[in-house]
Protein backbone atom coordinates (compact mmCIF):
# COMPACT_ATOMS: atom_id res chain seq x y z
CA UNK A 1 0.00 0.00 0.00
CA UNK A 2 1.46 3.33 -1.07
CA UNK A 3 1.66 6.58 0.87
CA UNK A 4 1.39 10.04 -0.61
CA UNK A 5 4.01 12.50 0.61
CA UNK A 6 4.07 16.29 0.60
CA UNK A 7 7.29 18.27 0.89
CA UNK A 8 6.94 21.72 2.41
CA UNK A 9 9.75 24.16 1.79
CA UNK A 10 10.62 22.18 -1.32
CA UNK A 11 12.51 24.95 -3.12
CA UNK A 12 15.56 24.73 -0.81
CA UNK A 13 18.44 22.28 -0.87
CA UNK A 14 17.04 19.92 1.78
CA UNK A 15 13.63 20.01 0.07
CA UNK A 16 15.22 19.16 -3.25
CA UNK A 17 17.10 16.27 -1.67
CA UNK A 18 13.87 14.94 -0.17
CA UNK A 19 12.19 15.08 -3.57
CA UNK A 20 15.16 13.27 -5.17
CA UNK A 21 15.06 10.47 -2.59
CA UNK A 22 11.28 10.14 -2.68
CA UNK A 23 11.30 9.72 -6.47
CA UNK A 24 13.09 6.42 -5.88
CA UNK A 25 11.12 5.33 -2.81
CA UNK A 26 9.28 2.01 -3.23
CA UNK A 27 6.28 2.99 -1.08
CA UNK A 28 6.08 6.77 -0.73
CA UNK A 29 5.30 8.92 -3.76
CA UNK A 30 5.40 12.70 -4.03
CA UNK A 31 1.89 14.14 -4.23
CA UNK A 32 2.73 17.82 -3.81
CA UNK A 33 5.59 20.21 -3.15
CA UNK A 34 5.33 23.65 -1.57
CA UNK A 35 7.68 26.56 -2.15
CA UNK A 36 6.19 29.74 -0.79
CA UNK A 37 8.46 32.15 -2.68
CA UNK A 38 8.36 30.19 -5.96
CA UNK A 39 4.70 29.15 -6.23
CA UNK A 40 3.74 28.29 -9.78
CA UNK A 41 7.23 27.32 -10.91
CA UNK A 42 7.90 23.80 -12.16
CA UNK A 43 9.85 21.63 -9.74
CA UNK A 44 12.27 20.68 -12.53
CA UNK A 45 13.09 24.36 -13.09
CA UNK A 46 13.89 24.86 -9.41
CA UNK A 47 15.72 21.51 -9.12
CA UNK A 48 17.19 20.62 -12.52
CA UNK A 49 18.37 17.24 -11.21
CA UNK A 50 14.71 16.20 -11.21
CA UNK A 51 14.06 17.02 -14.86
CA UNK A 52 12.08 14.20 -16.38
CA UNK A 53 11.55 12.55 -12.98
CA UNK A 54 8.95 14.73 -11.27
CA UNK A 55 6.38 16.78 -13.16
CA UNK A 56 4.90 19.04 -10.50
CA UNK A 57 4.46 22.74 -9.88
CA UNK A 58 5.25 24.29 -6.53
CA UNK A 59 2.12 25.31 -4.63
CA UNK A 60 1.30 26.97 -1.31
CA UNK A 61 1.99 25.26 2.02
CA UNK A 62 -1.56 24.41 2.99
CA UNK A 63 -2.52 23.30 -0.52
CA UNK A 64 0.44 20.92 -0.60
CA UNK A 65 -0.36 19.47 2.83
CA UNK A 66 -4.01 18.79 2.06
CA UNK A 67 -4.68 15.08 1.73
CA UNK A 68 -1.08 13.94 2.16
CA UNK A 69 -0.47 10.78 4.18
CA UNK A 70 2.91 12.10 5.30
CA UNK A 71 4.38 15.60 5.35
CA UNK A 72 8.06 16.51 5.39
CA UNK A 73 8.67 20.11 6.42
CA UNK A 74 11.85 21.86 5.33
CA UNK A 75 10.38 25.24 6.21
CA UNK A 76 12.65 27.76 7.95
CA UNK A 77 12.63 27.92 11.74
CA UNK A 78 9.46 29.52 13.06
CA UNK A 79 7.27 28.96 9.98
CA UNK A 80 5.73 25.51 10.51
CA UNK A 81 3.99 26.31 13.84
CA UNK A 82 1.72 28.78 12.04
CA UNK A 83 0.48 26.03 9.71
CA UNK A 84 0.09 23.06 12.05
CA UNK A 85 -3.70 23.32 12.24
CA UNK A 86 -3.91 22.84 8.47
CA UNK A 87 -1.81 19.66 8.43
CA UNK A 88 -3.78 16.47 9.02
CA UNK A 89 -1.17 13.99 7.82
CA UNK A 90 -0.75 10.85 9.86
CA UNK A 91 2.99 11.49 10.03
CA UNK A 92 4.69 14.90 10.05
CA UNK A 93 8.49 15.16 10.05
CA UNK A 94 9.96 18.60 10.78
CA UNK A 95 13.53 19.20 9.65
CA UNK A 96 13.79 22.58 11.40
CA UNK A 97 14.44 23.00 15.12
CA UNK A 98 11.03 24.26 16.24
CA UNK A 99 10.06 21.07 18.09
CA UNK A 100 13.33 19.32 19.00
CA UNK A 101 12.86 20.16 22.68
CA UNK A 102 9.06 19.65 22.65
CA UNK A 103 8.02 16.56 24.65
CA UNK A 104 5.02 16.14 22.37
CA UNK A 105 7.33 15.33 19.45
CA UNK A 106 9.67 12.38 18.96
CA UNK A 107 13.33 13.37 18.64
CA UNK A 108 15.49 10.47 17.60
CA UNK A 109 18.67 9.43 15.83
CA UNK A 110 17.45 5.92 14.85
CA UNK A 111 20.73 4.14 15.58
CA UNK A 112 20.59 5.39 19.17
CA UNK A 113 17.02 4.29 19.99
CA UNK A 114 14.79 3.44 17.02
CA UNK A 115 12.14 1.86 19.26
CA UNK A 116 10.67 5.26 20.08
CA UNK A 117 9.78 5.85 16.40
CA UNK A 118 7.29 3.00 16.00
CA UNK A 119 3.91 4.56 15.30
CA UNK A 120 5.19 8.11 15.84
CA UNK A 121 3.03 10.81 14.28
CA UNK A 122 5.08 13.93 14.99
CA UNK A 123 8.84 13.65 14.51
CA UNK A 124 11.43 16.38 15.13
CA UNK A 125 14.31 15.42 12.86
CA UNK A 126 17.73 15.89 14.51
CA UNK A 127 20.04 18.62 13.23
CA UNK A 128 23.02 17.79 11.04
CA UNK A 129 25.77 18.74 13.51
CA UNK A 130 24.11 17.01 16.49
CA UNK A 131 23.54 13.85 14.43
CA UNK A 132 27.23 13.49 13.65
CA UNK A 133 28.35 14.48 17.15
CA UNK A 134 25.97 12.10 18.91
CA UNK A 135 26.86 9.17 16.65
CA UNK A 136 30.52 9.35 17.59
CA UNK A 137 30.12 10.34 21.27
CA UNK A 138 27.12 8.41 22.63
CA UNK A 139 28.71 4.92 22.50
CA UNK A 140 31.48 6.14 24.84
CA UNK A 141 29.06 8.04 27.08
CA UNK A 142 26.93 4.91 27.52
CA UNK A 143 29.94 3.00 28.82
CA UNK A 144 30.97 5.76 31.19
CA UNK A 145 34.24 6.26 29.34
CA UNK A 146 34.05 10.03 28.89
CA UNK A 147 33.39 13.04 31.07
CA UNK A 148 32.59 16.64 30.23
CA UNK A 149 32.96 19.30 29.25
CA UNK A 150 33.11 18.18 25.62
CA UNK A 151 34.57 20.14 22.71
CA UNK A 152 33.03 19.70 19.27
CA UNK A 153 34.61 21.19 16.16
CA UNK A 154 32.83 20.79 12.84
CA UNK A 155 33.21 21.54 9.14
CA UNK A 156 30.24 21.89 6.81
CA UNK A 157 29.69 22.28 3.10
CA UNK A 158 27.97 25.40 1.79
CA UNK A 159 24.60 23.70 1.19
CA UNK A 160 24.27 23.50 4.98
CA UNK A 161 23.82 27.27 5.04
CA UNK A 162 20.75 27.09 2.79
CA UNK A 163 19.96 28.43 -0.65
CA UNK A 164 19.53 32.12 0.14
CA UNK A 165 21.67 34.54 -1.88
CA UNK A 166 24.13 35.97 0.64
CA UNK A 167 27.47 37.67 0.20
CA UNK A 168 29.24 35.23 2.52
CA UNK A 169 28.01 32.31 0.38
CA UNK A 170 29.18 33.64 -2.98
CA UNK A 171 31.78 31.60 -4.87
CA UNK A 172 34.21 34.52 -4.85
CA UNK A 173 33.95 34.72 -1.06
CA UNK A 174 34.20 31.01 -0.33
CA UNK A 175 36.66 29.71 -2.89
CA UNK A 176 40.03 28.97 -1.30
CA UNK A 177 38.83 30.05 2.14
CA UNK A 178 37.54 28.57 5.40
CA UNK A 179 36.18 30.27 8.48
CA UNK A 180 34.40 29.64 11.76
CA UNK A 181 30.90 31.06 12.03
CA UNK A 182 28.08 31.34 14.50
CA UNK A 183 28.47 32.14 18.18
CA UNK A 184 29.17 30.34 21.42
CA UNK A 185 25.39 30.23 21.86
CA UNK A 186 24.77 28.26 18.66
CA UNK A 187 21.31 26.64 18.60
CA UNK A 188 22.79 23.17 18.14
CA UNK A 189 24.61 23.29 21.49
CA UNK A 190 21.56 22.57 23.69
CA UNK A 191 20.47 19.93 21.19
CA UNK A 192 23.80 18.12 21.60
CA UNK A 193 23.62 18.42 25.38
CA UNK A 194 20.06 17.07 25.47
CA UNK A 195 21.05 14.22 23.14
CA UNK A 196 24.01 13.19 25.28
CA UNK A 197 21.75 13.14 28.34
CA UNK A 198 18.88 11.31 26.63
CA UNK A 199 20.86 8.71 24.67
CA UNK A 200 24.10 8.50 26.65
CA UNK A 201 23.01 9.37 30.21
CA UNK A 202 25.75 12.00 30.29
CA UNK A 203 24.84 15.39 31.74
CA UNK A 204 27.53 17.76 30.53
CA UNK A 205 28.28 20.98 28.71
CA UNK A 206 29.38 21.21 25.08
CA UNK A 207 31.65 23.83 23.53
CA UNK A 208 30.88 23.90 19.80
CA UNK A 209 32.52 25.68 16.88
CA UNK A 210 31.21 25.19 13.32
CA UNK A 211 33.25 26.09 10.23
CA UNK A 212 32.13 26.72 6.66
CA UNK A 213 34.38 25.19 4.01
CA UNK A 214 34.29 25.48 0.21
CA UNK A 215 32.59 22.21 -0.72
CA UNK A 216 28.97 21.81 -1.80
CA UNK A 217 27.90 19.07 0.58
CA UNK A 218 29.42 17.12 3.44
CA UNK A 219 29.88 17.51 7.18
CA UNK A 220 32.72 16.44 9.46
CA UNK A 221 32.65 16.50 13.27
CA UNK A 222 35.68 15.97 15.51
CA UNK A 223 34.92 15.80 19.23
CA UNK A 224 37.22 15.70 22.25
CA UNK A 225 36.32 14.46 25.72
CA UNK A 226 38.29 13.59 28.86
CA UNK A 227 38.60 9.84 29.35
CA UNK A 228 37.50 8.43 32.71
CA UNK A 229 40.00 5.58 32.40
CA UNK A 230 42.81 4.61 30.11
CA UNK A 231 41.91 2.78 26.88
CA UNK A 232 43.79 2.05 23.66
CA UNK A 233 43.00 2.98 20.06
CA UNK A 234 41.89 -0.59 19.41
CA UNK A 235 39.56 -0.53 22.40
CA UNK A 236 38.06 2.76 21.25
CA UNK A 237 37.36 1.35 17.80
CA UNK A 238 35.91 -1.78 19.40
CA UNK A 239 33.42 0.33 21.36
CA UNK A 240 32.15 1.81 18.11
CA UNK A 241 32.17 -1.53 16.32
CA UNK A 242 30.09 -3.21 19.03
CA UNK A 243 27.71 -0.25 19.25
CA UNK A 244 26.93 -0.22 15.54
CA UNK A 245 27.09 -3.92 14.73
CA UNK A 246 24.42 -4.67 12.14
CA UNK A 247 23.60 -1.03 11.42
CA UNK A 248 23.07 -0.30 7.74
CA UNK A 249 23.82 3.40 7.89
CA UNK A 250 26.75 3.63 10.31
CA UNK A 251 30.13 2.27 9.28
CA UNK A 252 33.11 2.17 11.63
CA UNK A 253 36.31 2.96 9.74
CA UNK A 254 39.89 2.43 10.89
CA UNK A 255 41.13 5.57 9.13
CA UNK A 256 39.78 9.05 9.83
CA UNK A 257 36.42 9.59 8.05
CA UNK A 258 36.17 11.85 4.98
CA UNK A 259 33.20 13.74 3.59
CA UNK A 260 33.37 12.57 -0.02
CA UNK A 261 33.02 8.91 0.95
CA UNK A 262 29.43 9.50 2.13
CA UNK A 263 28.30 12.17 -0.37
CA UNK A 264 24.78 11.62 -1.66
CA UNK A 265 24.00 8.89 0.88
CA UNK A 266 22.39 8.36 4.28
CA UNK A 267 25.62 6.87 5.61
CA UNK A 268 27.71 7.95 8.58
CA UNK A 269 31.36 6.96 8.94
CA UNK A 270 32.76 7.05 12.48
CA UNK A 271 36.16 6.50 14.04
CA UNK A 272 38.10 7.25 17.23
CA UNK A 273 41.60 7.57 18.65
CA UNK A 274 43.11 8.06 22.10
CA UNK A 275 45.40 10.97 22.91
CA UNK A 276 47.36 9.21 25.65
CA UNK A 277 49.47 12.25 26.53
CA UNK A 278 46.44 14.45 27.25
CA UNK A 279 44.07 11.69 28.41
CA UNK A 280 41.49 12.57 25.77
CA UNK A 281 39.26 10.55 23.52
CA UNK A 282 39.14 12.01 20.01
CA UNK A 283 36.24 10.77 17.93
CA UNK A 284 35.08 11.76 14.49
CA UNK A 285 32.04 11.30 12.26
CA UNK A 286 31.25 12.34 8.73
CA UNK A 287 27.84 12.53 7.06
CA UNK A 288 26.26 14.22 4.07
CA UNK A 289 24.60 17.28 5.62
CA UNK A 290 21.70 16.91 3.16
CA UNK A 291 21.51 13.12 3.60
CA UNK A 292 21.94 11.68 7.10
CA UNK A 293 22.00 15.29 8.29
CA UNK A 294 18.59 16.17 6.84
CA UNK A 295 16.53 14.48 4.09
CA UNK A 296 17.94 10.97 4.38
CA UNK A 297 17.40 10.73 8.12
CA UNK A 298 13.92 12.26 7.73
CA UNK A 299 12.96 9.43 5.38
CA UNK A 300 14.63 6.85 7.63
CA UNK A 301 12.60 8.14 10.58
CA UNK A 302 9.41 8.20 8.52
CA UNK A 303 10.02 4.63 7.32
CA UNK A 304 10.28 3.47 10.93
CA UNK A 305 7.17 5.41 11.96
CA UNK A 306 5.20 3.76 9.14
CA UNK A 307 6.51 0.27 9.89
CA UNK A 308 8.50 0.07 6.64
CA UNK A 309 12.02 -1.19 6.06
CA UNK A 310 14.04 1.74 7.41
CA UNK A 311 16.39 1.56 4.42
CA UNK A 312 13.59 1.95 1.86
CA UNK A 313 14.61 4.55 -0.70
CA UNK A 314 17.99 5.10 0.97
CA UNK A 315 20.32 2.45 -0.40
CA UNK A 316 22.30 4.61 -2.84
CA UNK A 317 26.08 4.20 -2.88
CA UNK A 318 28.24 7.33 -2.75
CA UNK A 319 29.63 8.76 -5.98
CA UNK A 320 33.42 8.89 -6.30
CA UNK A 321 35.52 10.91 -6.95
Amino acid sequence: MGATAAVLGASGYAGGELLRLLVGHPVMSVGAAAGATRVGEAVEDVHPQLRGSLELELVGIEEAAAGADICFSCLPHGVLPDHLDAISSGVLVDLADDFRADPGWIYCVPELDRSMLAGASRIANPGCYPTAALLCLVPFARRGLIAGPITVDALSGVSGAGRAARDDLLFATLDGSAAAYGTVAHRHIPEMERGLAAFGSLETTVSFTPHLIPISRGLLVTARAQLTRSITDDEALQVLTESYAGERFVEVVAQWPSTKAVAGTNMAHVSARVDERAGFLICSATIDNLGKGAAGQAIQNANLALGLDEAAGLEAVAAWP
